[in-house]
């Protein structure tokens, strides 16, 4: 069949075929809610933390500045404009593969070690559980979900076999001479917005040096986005079914941009 011609904003997602070596190297997930002060507190997320230690047992608390425009900053050494940011991994330092990240308005799952959709899902039912029975959120805002794909080595010299014609746009008549070519697209899509970026970057560049550092060789990097802005009960059942909609629509347009050969390319079996 041949594949869509235009980008499949809306309906059913194609089905999941393995790619054993994808260059996908970071996918987070994000619920937003109303701010919760207690999240602040050492001892009122010791519940949450007991939930998820055997998984999660490296604990590590970040207290970051918070800006204001228009007011005057807080004095040296003062506690004001702080904010609490928890982080629990499964690992030391650099070398976790699932991290979990809570803020008072905001929880995180992010893995550099992706299996599937279903694990991934999994994952996150498990700990929006554990902090909806712990710290007892009432509404979630907004919901997002991004994977980050970065092709390397000898796949960027025939980048034009692995993408579509309509994704390659003007690096398709520039051959090797750009240096840098980025596209940026933000639309509605199911079940809320796509924010999509796709490009060519040189060595040392990066699109998010928090997600995905910066190599010492030209990449091309593909970051899918989707999110839901709502103001809803937090209901697990009801985010991680925002969740799956949302990253079956990041694979359905993800495999529209890209080519048989690039599946092909990274392990595919059609």
């Amino acid at each position: 069949m041949a594949p869509p011609t235009q980008m499949p904003l809306r309906g059913t997602p194609p089905n999941e075929i393995a790619l054993p070596n994808a260059p996908l190297v970071t996918v987070i997930a994000q619920v937003r809610f109303p701010t919760i002060l207690a999240v602040s507190s050492q001892e009122q997320i010791i519940g949450f933390h007991e939930r998820i230690r055997t998984t999660y047992p490296h604990l590590e608390r970040q207290d970051i500045q918070a800006t204001f425009p228009f007011v005057p900053a807080p004095l040296p050494g003062s506690a004001a404009g702080m904010f609490v940011h928890w982080r629990f991994a499964d690992g030391i330092a650099a070398d976790w593969k699932w991290r979990i990240s809570l803020t008072q308005d905001f929880i995180s799952l992010e893995t550099k070690a992706y299996e599937s959709r279903s694990d991934f899902l999994g994952r996150l039912e498990f700990i929006l559980q554990a902090f909806h029975e712990t710290l007892k959120p009432t509404h979630v805002t907004r919901f997002g979900i991004r994977y980050i794909d970065q092709i390397t080595g000898e796949n960027v010299r025939r980048i034009d076999s692995l993408l579509r014609g309509e994704v390659m746009g003007v690096a398709s008549s520039l051959g090797g001479e750009a240096i840098q070519h980025f596209t940026e697209l933000y639309v509605q899509a199911d079940p809320g917005h796509l924010l999509a970026r796709w490009g060519k970057l040189p060595a040392g560049m990066t699109i998010d040096p928090n997600l995905i550092p910066p190599l010492d060789e030209t990449t091309w990097v593909v970051d899918l986005d989707v999110s839901k802005n709502e103001n809803a009960s937090f209901e697990t059942a009801a985010v991680i079914e925002t969740a799956r909609l949302a990253a079956e629509r990041v694979y359905a347009i993800f495999r529209w941009m890209v080519t048989d050969e690039f599946l092909k390319a990274y392990g595919g079996k059609a």
